[in-house]
């Protein structure tokens, strides 16, 4: 978490200038993009380590490859070809290539190029995690982990780099490997007990090949780097110095006191090194703290500066000859995290993404967040924010575990739906809370919280310290506030909903012979503004008494907030009902463990027409936290916590195909998918994944009605090309005649349907007998189902 009186803390002078480069959100709007293309946001404030090419940065973070050079900074991810955006090691090699380990779960090695920013060799051997990576001249080691394992890889450079050997068998006194460095004929290994060396010459497959560097060393090495012939290592309150030459050691004096040693850094004999949140230094003349304040990883030098990665950016330090050392801190801008637990889109096109944190809010600009406080007095909400650098606005309010919901409210204000809080936090600093907090996302201190301890749960007189659970939000067609309350135990109304004037009702099993769950997880409003809900299993909440899970409706007469009547439907009387969406054509949409399945509805007091009899998806991995979201064509979008989105169209067919969008077939960020949200004017899907995220251009949303909107692009088309030439903004279902000025049709485009163009078509250049055509200005004549047509230009420029 940033803390709130750092934020608007800027970077030192050497960076003044830096300016942000990234997708904007809004540059996607411009006809630019093309059906099927991807794009990512994610957030590098986390840095995990840290390095110098040059006077060039590159770091890696929680985000991706985060680099800052030429007074500007972007973050690489998926979309540039990583392997994952997770990074816990960087490295380079002597050509400048910079080599990246992934971190838990997902432990790969990528060679990436810093000057074309594109990969050039992955070695992913389904790796738990990459530690540390340290290259010579040609070779390269890899500490790595493999499940309960961990060892050492090495890499040999021949005319590119190869695998060679694997090593993960120590001696049977050891237990744990802590750090290691390598020279040209030994790998030095910092284990729990001391230092064990094996030379490069041995089969370091076979235990006994690994020796104690001295016997005398039994500590538990927390870091280890060679300078010259100096090994420099640590335990967690010390330093230490062995001599390579003379096969002697000795304690390091320091002035300091230490607990948590766990990195150095060693350049002309100063030894620069990681204690927790303090940074040292170990000169001849002196011992310096250089920063006591925030939690740090990773240590570069260039000339007299030092930066050091932060879990909030990077640190510089800029080492003075008169020893008042500059630290300051740049934070590029950013979400305060990439792990959104919901998202969604505003009227104007703003993506909001919701955490534990709060709120982060995306526009043409940059991010801007809105986060609780964290220290006492911090509050702040800004009259003006500089989007070149970390924005976010602070308030006395807690989002609880998470945030489980959000949705734009009839009134523009924001509805956020929280996952485990409480209404009053007496720790400092104070903080109140709501089951439902309702936030104005332009004016931060406009406020209110719907306490649903006095809805449904426990008041203060049964519990002095109750806690709010709300897993979904939803508005009907009425704007009536519907909210699932779940584990309500004392009045037993798990239903709350709330007209747009204030007015309140609470449903449950007490005034009619149907039982219900007390355990609602997800809301759905059909056509008829009947309420569904679907429930979880929690014998704690239902006690054996009400149903454990199922799916119910509540049908009622005149307004829902004062009903003449209303009754209840059991639909599903037990089993854990993940998610509901309504879907076009009066269909109900549910998903369990055992899939995707649907209800087709009726208005009838019996409600079930026809119940599908095969689950879609039956061997995908659907567990709490799976749901079902439905875009502006009524297709259906069952994400996974574990096993990515997969979609089944409005006529029950597969998009793209069975297997859906997955890491390993697409540029999505994770497989752990936890909200999807839809820009129906601009033909966007967002994606909410555990590390970012994404935005992929769909072929479904508002339909054009004419062809007043039509873009070509790119425009001169230069051929041969790898992307084909795209018309956009088309009616849907459009056709086209690729002509000569003379009237003579060269090539015949047709529509593919809706699911595969969209509102775009594409043309690759060449004639109807599979020849690219020559160049010149060409005619597009373009039509519609309907008669409609027009004739759009491009000039063909063929290489």
């Amino acid at each position: 978490m940033i803390e709130p009186n750092n934020i608007t803390r800027f970077f030192s002078p050497l960076q003044n200038s830096i300016v942000i480069i990234f997708l904007s959100l809004f540059s996607l709007t411009v006809a630019q993009v093309r059906i099927g293309e991807w794009t990512a946001l994610t957030s590098p404030l986390n840095v995990r380590d840290i390095l110098y090419i040059g006077s060039d940065i590159y770091a890696a973070t929680e985000g991706g490859l985060f680099k800052l050079k030429d007074d500007e900074y972007q973050t690489i991810t998926t979309i540039d070809g990583l392997l994952g955006v997770d990074l816990s090691t960087i490295a380079s090699d002597k050509n400048g290539n910079l080599w990246l380990g992934g971190t838990h779960p997902f432990g790969f090695v990528q060679l990436f190029n810093p000057n074309t920013n594109k990969p050039i060799k992955s070695f992913d051997y389904n790796l738990t995690a990459i530690f540390d990576i340290q290259i010579l001249d040609s070779l390269s080691f890899v500490f790595f982990q493999d499940g309960q394992d961990m060892g050492i890889m090495k890499f040999l450079y021949n005319n590119g780099w190869d695998y060679r050997d694997s090593f993960r068998n120590f001696p049977s006194e050891t237990e744990s490997i802590n750090c290691f460095t390598a020279n040209d004929s030994t790998i030095f290994i910092g284990m729990n007990n001391g230092i064990y060396k094996g030379s490069l010459n041995d089969n370091l497959k076979d235990p006994t090949s690994w020796q104690k560097l001295d016997v005398a060393i039994s500590m538990d090495v927390t870091a280890i780097v060679i300078e010259g012939t100096n090994l420099y290592f640590s335990s967690s309150n010390a330093l230490y110095n062995y001599s390579l030459e003379t096969t002697t050691w000795s304690q390091i004096s320091f002035s300091y006191t230490l607990s948590n040693v766990n990195e150095i850094f060693v350049e002309n004999g100063d030894i620069y090194f990681i204690d927790g949140k303090k940074l040292f230094r170990k000169s001849d003349d002196e011992d310096s703290l250089l920063n006591n304040q925030y939690w740090l990883s990773g240590i570069a030098k260039n000339s007299n500066q030092i930066i050091t990665g932060i879990r909030n950016g990077i640190l510089f330090i800029e080492e003075n000859l008169d020893g008042n050392d500059a630290v300051t801190r740049f934070l590029p801008n950013a979400p305060v995290t990439a792990g959104f637990s919901a998202i969604t889109v505003l009227d104007d096109g703003r993506l909001v993404g919701g955490s534990k944190e709060g709120l982060s809010i995306y526009s043409e600009d940059g991010w801007r967040n809105i986060l609780q406080i964290k220290t006492v007095g911090s509050d702040t909400i800004h009259n003006s924010y500089d989007f070149s650098k970390f924005v976010a606005d602070t308030i006395p309010y807690s989002f609880g575990g998470f945030i489980a919901d959000l949705e734009q409210g009839p009134d523009g204000l924001l509805y956020c739906a929280i996952r485990g809080t409480y209404p009053i936090y007496n720790s400092e600093p104070v903080r109140t809370s709501g089951g439902v907090i309702i936030i104005d996302v332009d004016n931060p201190s406009n406020v209110t919280l719907i306490d649903t301890t006095y809805l449904s749960y426990l008041t203060e007189s049964s519990n002095p310290n109750p806690y709010m659970v709300i897993l979904d939000i939803e508005f009907d067609s009425k704007n009536n506030l519907w909210i699932a309350d779940p584990y309500c135990i004392i009045k037993n109304n798990p239903i709350h909903v709330r007209s747009l004037s204030g007015e309140w009702k609470h449903y449950g099993s007490s005034e009619t012979t149907v039982k219900i769950s007390q355990s609602p997880g997800a809301l759905a409003v059909d056509s008829w503004n009947r309420l569904w809900y679907s429930a979880f299993q929690a014998e704690e909440a239902n006690f054996g008494i009400y149903p454990n899970g199922g799916i119910f409706m509540l049908d009622f007469d005149g307004s829902p907030t004062n009903p003449d009547n209303f009754s209840w439907k059991l639909v599903q009387n037990k089993g854990t009902v993940l998610s509901l969406g309504m879907g076009l054509n009066d269909r109900l949409y549910y998903l369990t463990s055992s899939g995707l399945n649907y209800f087709d509805l009726s208005s009838a007091s019996n409600p079930i027409v026809r119940e599908n009899a095969y689950a879609y998806f039956p061997n995908t991995s659907f567990g709490d936290g799976a749901e079902i979201k439905i875009d502006p064509h009524g297709n259906i979008w069952a994400h996974s916590p574990s096993q990515g989105i997969h979609i089944l169209l409005e006529n029950t067919t597969y998009w793209p195909t069975i297997n859906g969008f997955r890491t390993d077939n697409s540029p999505l960020l994770s497989d752990e998918i936890t909200d999807i949200a839809f820009d129906e004017k601009r033909n966007l899907a967002y994606i909410a994944t555990s590390k970012g995220v994404n935005i992929l251009r769909i072929p479904f949303g508002v339909e054009q009605k004419n062809y007043s909107n039509v873009k070509v692009f790119p425009s001169p088309f230069y051929i041969p090309s790898v992307d084909p030439m795209k018309v956009d903004g088309l009616p849907f279902e459009s056709s086209m005649m690729v002509m000569t000025l003379d009237g003579k049709v060269v090539r015949d485009v047709v529509s593919q349907g809706i699911s595969i163009d969209g509102n775009q078509l594409s043309w690759d250049g060449r004639d109807n007998a599979g020849d690219y055509v020559s160049s010149g200005v060409y005619l597009l004549a373009l039509y519609g189902m309907d008669g409609s047509q027009m004739v759009e230009k491009i000039t063909v420029i063929k290489n």
